[in-house]
C-alpha cells in the first residue's frame, strides 16, 4: 500500500513539474509574440522609418491590449501607452489623458519606473494643455521623486524635458536653458550609441529649443548658432527643418541682416512648395512684410504679404487668417489706405478674439481707430479708442494681480525657510544630544571608578535635561501662539490682498479710462469735455467710497465691532446704489427697474447694506448680456420676511456651481468669489441670508432678513 501511495505522489510531482516547464514556455512564446506586435505598433509610429499611421497604430494598439493577458500588467501598460499616443496625435485629447492614465497604473502593477516616465512625461503636458493645472504640478512631482531615486539614464532624461518644456511653456527661460542643454547631452550618448535616426532628429529638435530660449532672452547670436547646429541634424524630419529655416530667417532680421533671411527665405519657400505646409512659410512671410514694412519698403512689402495671403487661402487655418491680415492692415495704413486698412482690421479682429490675444486685441483696436479717425469716421474712432482702454487696462490689472501672487508666494516662500531653519537647529540639537549619550554609553565598559563617576555625571545631566525639557516646553508653546498669531495674520493679509485686487479693479479702471479720454479732450466738443469731467468727479467719488467701504469691511473682520442700525428708505438706497455703477450700466446698455413693492423701509446698518448691494449689483451687470433688463425689488415672502432681490438675463448659472458659491469658502481665480465672501461676511452682521436661483431666462440673488 505504501508504494503504490509513494508512486502516485512521485507521478503527481511529475506531472506538476511538467506543467510548470510548459507553462514557463507558454508564457515566453506570448511574450516574443507581444514583443513582435510591439515593434510593430512602434513603425506605425513612425519608428525608425519615419512614416506615421495613426488610425492603423490605434487599430493595432486596441489588437494589442486584446491580446494580453490580464496579468501581464507591463504590456498592458506598453499598448495602452500605444493607444493613447495614436488618440494624441489624432487630437482626442482626452481620450489620450484617459490610457495614458491606464498605462502608467498597469506600469505601477509591474513596479516598472521606466514606463510609469513615459506616462507622465505626456500626462504632465497634456494636463497644462487642457489649464488642468494642479494635475500638470502632481505629475511633475512625482516624476521629480522617481527621478530622484531611480537614477537610470531613461528616467533622468524624462525628469529634464518634462520640467525644461514646463519653464519653457512658464515663460521661466533661464531655468529652462539648463535642463534643456541636459537633455541633448543624453541624447547625443544614445544617438553615439545606436545610431538611430529617431535619435538624430531629437538631437535637432533639441537644439531647435535651446535656440528658441535664447530668442526669448534677446540673445540673438547664440539662437542663430543653435538654429544653424539644429539643421544638421534634421535632414530626416523635413517639419523640424522647416521650423529651423523659419527660426534663422527671424534671427536674422533680429540682428538687421535682411540678405542672409532672405536666402534662408527662398529655400524654406522651395520646401514648402513640396511638403505643402504652408502655415511655416505663412509666419515667414509675415516677418518679412512686417519688417519692410517698418523699413518704408512698401512694394516688397505687399508682394510678400499679398503671397502669404494666397497661401493662407491653402492653408485655410485660423491663425493664418489672422496674422496675414493684421499685417496687411498695418500695410495700407502704411501706405495711406484707410479705408482697406478698416476692412484688413476688422477682419483680423474677430480671429484675436477668438485667440484670446489680449495684447494683440488692444492694438488692433488702436490701429483701427486710427483709420477711422482718418477717415472722418469719429463715433467709430471713439468707440474703438475706448475699447482699447479697457484692453489696456485688463492687461495691467492682471499684471498687477500677478504680482500680488508673486509676493504673497515669496512671502509663503521665506516662512517655509525660517520653519526648516528652526528645523534644522533642532536637528543639530537632537544630533548633539545623541553624541552625548554615545559617549556616556562609552564611559559606563569602564571601571567600578568610573561607572560611579558616569553614573554621577548621567544624574546631572538628567537633572539639567529635564530643566532644559520644561524651558523647551515653554519655548514651544510660545511659538505655536506665535505661530498661530502669525498665520492668521497672513490669512487676513492674503484675503485683503485679493479682496482689494478685486473691488478696486472697476471704480480704478474707470477713472483711468477718463483719464485717458481727457488726454485726448482737444479731439472733443466743449459739451463733450464737461460731460466726461462730470463722470470723472462721479468715477473719483466712487473709487473713494469704494476704499471707505473697504476700510469698513475689514473693521468688520476684527473683534468688537457693532453695526450702526437705522430706519432706511429702500427706493433712495437703490437709487444711490445705481448711481455709484451708473457708467458700467451705461457700458452694457442695460434697462434698469426698481420696485418697492410692499416694502418700502428696513431697520438695517444702511453703509453695511449698500457695500452688499453694489457688490451683487456689480456681479449681475459683469453677467448680464448687453441689452437686457436689470431688476431691483424688495418684498415680503411667504413666511413674512422682508427681502431684496438683484435680476438679470444672462447665461444660466448651474445648481452645482451656485452651492459652491454659497457654501465654499475657497476662491478660484477668475471668478466674483471675493465679491460673494465679502457679501457673506457682512450679512452675517445683519442677520440676513443670500440666496441664488438660475434658469435660462433669468438670474436672481436675494437678500432676506431673519
Amino acid at each position: 500500500m505504501k508504494i503504490r501511495e509513494i508512486t502516485f505522489g512521485i507521478l503527481i510531482l511529475l506531472v506538476w513539474i511538467n506543467s510548470r516547464q510548459t507553462f514557463a514556455q507558454d508564457a515566453v512564446a506570448s511574450n516574443k509574440k507581444l514583443n513582435e506586435w510591439n515593434i510593430y505598433c512602434d513603425k506605425l509610429k513612425g519608428i525608425p522609418t519615419g512614416k506615421e499611421n495613426y488610425p492603423e497604430l490605434i487599430k493595432a494598439a486596441i489588437r494589442g491590449i486584446n491580446m494580453t493577458a490580464s496579468d501581464n500588467f507591463l504590456y498592458k501598460s506598453i499598448f495602452n501607452f500605444h493607444l493613447a499616443g495614436g488618440y494624441e496625435s489624432t487630437y482626442k485629447i482626452d481620450s489620450a489623458i484617459h490610457y495614458y492614465e491606464i498605462s502608467k497604473k498597469y506600469a505601477e502593477k509591474a513596479r516598472n519606473n521606466s514606463r510609469i516616465v513615459l506616462a507622465l512625461r505626456r500626462l504632465a503636458g497634456l494636463y497644462d494643455n487642457k489649464q488642468w493645472l494642479k494635475k500638470g504640478d502632481e505629475a511633475r512631482s512625482e516624476l521629480i521623486e522617481i527621478a530622484s531615486v531611480d537614477k537610470d539614464k531613461e528616467i533622468q532624461i524624462g525628469a529634464n524635458i518634462v520640467l525644461g518644456e514646463y519653464y519653457l511653456n512658464s515663460g521661466m527661460f533661464e531655468k529652462a536653458l539648463p535642463r534643456y542643454i541636459e537633455y541633448i547631452k543624453y541624447l547625443k550618448i544614445d544617438y553615439a550609441r545606436d545610431n538611430n535616426s529617431a535619435s538624430r532628429s531629437n538631437i535637432g529638435v533639441g537644439y531647435l529649443a535651446v535656440g528658441e530660449i535664447y530668442q526669448n532672452l534677446n540673445r540673438a547670436d547664440e539662437s542663430l548658432a543653435y538654429f544653424k547646429e539644429s539643421i544638421g541634424y534634421l535632414s530626416n524630419y523635413n517639419e523640424g527643418l522647416e521650423t529651423a529655416y523659419k527660426d534663422l530667417i527671424t534671427s536674422y532680421l533680429s540682428l538687421n541682416k535682411v540678405d542672409s533671411a532672405l536666402v534662408y527665405y527662398g529655400v524654406l519657400k522651395k520646401s514648402v512648395e513640396k511638403s505643402g505646409d504652408y502655415t511655416i512659410l505663412i509666419d515667414a512671410q509675415v516677418e518679412l512684410g512686417k519688417m519692410f514694412t517698418t523699413k518704408e519698403k512698401l512694394d516688397q512689402a505687399g508682394k510678400i504679404l499679398f503671397g502669404a495671403e494666397k497661401n493662407a487661402t491653402i492653408s485655410k487655418e485660423k491663425e493664418d487668417y489672422y496674422l496675414v491680415k493684421n499685417a496687411l492692415a498695418d500695410l495700407f495704413l502704411k501706405q495711406g489706405d484707410s479705408k482697406r486698412a478698416i476692412k484688413y482690421y476688422k477682419e483680423a479682429l474677430p480671429l484675436a478674439i477668438y485667440f484670446k490675444h489680449k495684447a494683440v486685441i488692444a492694438t488692433l483696436y488702436l490701429n483701427l481707430a486710427t483709420a477711422e479717425k482718418k477717415e472722418n469716421l469719429e463715433n467709430d474712432a471713439y468707440k474703438h479708442i475706448l475699447l482699447y482702454a479697457k484692453y489696456t487696462d485688463s492687461l495691467k490689472t492682471e499684471s498687477i494681480s500677478k504680482n500680488i501672487i508673486e509676493m504673497e508666494a515669496r512671502f509663503q516662500n521665506e516662512v517655509k525657510q525660517q520653519k526648516i531653519g528652526v528645523l534644522n537647529r533642532e536637528n543639530e540639537t537632537k544630533n548633539l544630544q545623541l553624541k552625548q549619550e554615545k559617549n556616556i554609553r562609552w564611559l559606563l565598559g569602564g571601571t567600578a571608578l568610573i561607572s560611579l563617576i558616569a553614573l554621577s555625571l548621567i544624574y546631572m545631566i538628567y537633572k539639567n535635561k529635564q530643566k532644559a525639557n520644561l524651558l523647551l516646553d515653554k519655548k514651544n508653546q510660545q511659538l505655536d501662539i506665535t505661530n498661530s498669531q502669525l498665520a492668521n495674520a497672513n490669512q487676513t493679509k492674503a484675503k485683503l490682498f485679493s479682496i482689494i485686487s478685486h473691488d478696486l479693479r472697476s471704480p480704478v479702471s474707470q477713472l483711468f479710462t477718463f483719464l485717458k479720454i481727457q488726454q485726448s479732450a482737444a479731439q472733443l466738443s466743449e459739451e463733450e469735455k464737461n460731460k466726461h469731467q462730470q463722470k470723472l468727479i462721479s468715477s473719483s467719488r466712487d473709487l473713494l467710497e469704494s476704499m471707505e467701504d473697504l476700510l469698513l469691511w475689514s473693521k468688520s473682520q476684527m473683534e468688537n465691532f457693532e453695526t450702526d442700525h437705522d430706519i432706511i428708505d429702500i427706493e433712495e438706497l437703490f437709487e444711490n446704489t445705481v448711481s455709484m455703477l451708473a457708467t458700467q450700466i451705461d457700458a452694457k446698455n442695460l434697462k434698469l427697474e426698481m420696485k418697492t413693492g410692499d416694502v418700502d423701509d428696513l431697520d438695517s446698518d444702511e453703509n453695511i447694506l449698500t457695500i452688499v448691494l453694489r457688490n451683487l449689483l456689480q456681479n449681475a451687470i459683469n453677467n448680464a448680456h448687453s441689452g437686457t433688463q436689470l431688476c431691483l425689488f424688495s418684498g415680503i415672502n411667504e413666511n413674512g420676511q422682508k427681502y431684496l432681490s438683484i435680476s438679470n438675463a444672462g447665461n444660466m448659472i448651474p445648481e452645482d456651481k451656485i452651492a459652491l458659491l454659497l457654501n465654499s469658502s475657497n476662491v478660484q481665480s477668475k471668478s466674483s468669489g471675493y465679491g460673494l465672501m465679502i457679501v457673506k461676511d457682512l450679512l452675517k452682521k445683519l442677520n440676513a441670508d443670500l440666496s441664488i436661483s438660475s434658469s435660462n431666462e433669468v438670474t436672481q440673488v436675494r437678500i432676506t432678513f431673519n
